[in-house]
């Protein structure tokens, strides 16, 4: 961060219409490699398929969501200069600092993100036909946002070590292969979570009974046409394919292709005491 945040200085320094823009363009990248650093060091807790923006914003939120509730402060570990004796009190001991997370707020970095494409990344549409359109936005006002920036750079720089969330840790093994972790106390009932493996596309239903948690495989299964072995497939893949569109798996038992199909259907209401009912359109 530190080579970053100089190299917006010396664009600042030369004080010119274009180094000024330039220096607005690096401070927005450099907002965006932030929260994607953040991200970086938390995906051994999340899947990439989770992320359904890219966006600094929605990727700070989700990590809030689906990995750390806690991001969002500024935290420092320390640790005990020697070994916890018995009946001796924590607030006793000599503690070393390890390291210091600064917390950062969603809403100020998008805030600032926006603000920067707004007056200096996008050229003024004009008003009317003998609207002169500059080449740049006002220098100052840019500049302006541009340190404001930075200051908010220069705070997160004090980073120094990062967390990937506190509490228990529950772990399943993915049909890939992958094991996956996530933190229990932000699991919930019915919740979909994919496999942290880029090449899978299994995702797995939360099921919560107790104290006790399971990751059930949300799939499709077809019948093989060929020795009846149920094949499952990844809901998550199928939903890739068009309406109309064909797909295939090969039976793990026989080697078969079987072939499957998105079809609309048309259905009528199941009356009382009836069996639901569909006709093929």
């Amino acid at each position: 961060m530190p080579p970053i945040i100089e190299r917006i200085a010396a664009l600042l320094a030369e004080d010119t219409d274009a180094s000024v823009t330039y220096a607005a363009l690096e401070a927005r990248l450099a907002l965006e490699k932030v929260c994607y650093d953040r991200l970086r060091q938390c995906h051994d807790y999340i899947s990439h398929a989770q992320l359904k923006k890219w966006q600094p914003r929605q990727i700070v939120n989700t990590l809030l969501k689906e990995v750390d509730q806690h991001a969002t402060q500024t935290r420092t570990l320390h640790i005990s200069r020697n070994p916890a004796r018995p009946g001796e009190k924590p607030e006793e001991q000599e503690y070393v600092e390890i390291g210091t997370e600064v917390g950062f707020d969603p809403r100020i970095i998008e805030k600032l993100w926006n603000a920067l494409a707004k007056i200096a990344l996008h050229v003024r549409l004009p008003e009317h036909k003998e609207d002169h359109i500059p080449p740049y936005g006002d220098k100052e006002q840019i500049r302006a946002k541009v340190e404001e920036v930075s200051r908010e750079l220069e705070r997160l720089s004090k980073t120094t070590m990062t967390f990937s969330g506190i509490g228990e840790e529950v772990s399943f093994v993915c049909e890939c292969g992958e094991k996956n972790k996530r933190r229990a106390s932000l699991l919930h009932q019915g919740q979909q979570v994919s496999c942290i493996n880029p090449n899978c596309q299994h995702t797995y239903i939360v099921k919560i009974v107790g104290q006790d948690v399971g990751f059930e495989a949300d799939v499709f299964s077809v019948i093989c046409h060929e020795c009846d072995t149920v094949v499952h497939i990844p809901r998550r893949g199928l939903m890739t394919l068009k309406y109309d569109q064909f797909g295939s798996c090969f039976c793990p038992n026989c080697n078969q292709k079987n072939f499957f199909q998105w079809r609309l259907l048309q259905v009528r209401p199941r009356m009382e005491g009836e069996e639901d009912a569909k006709i093929d359109s």
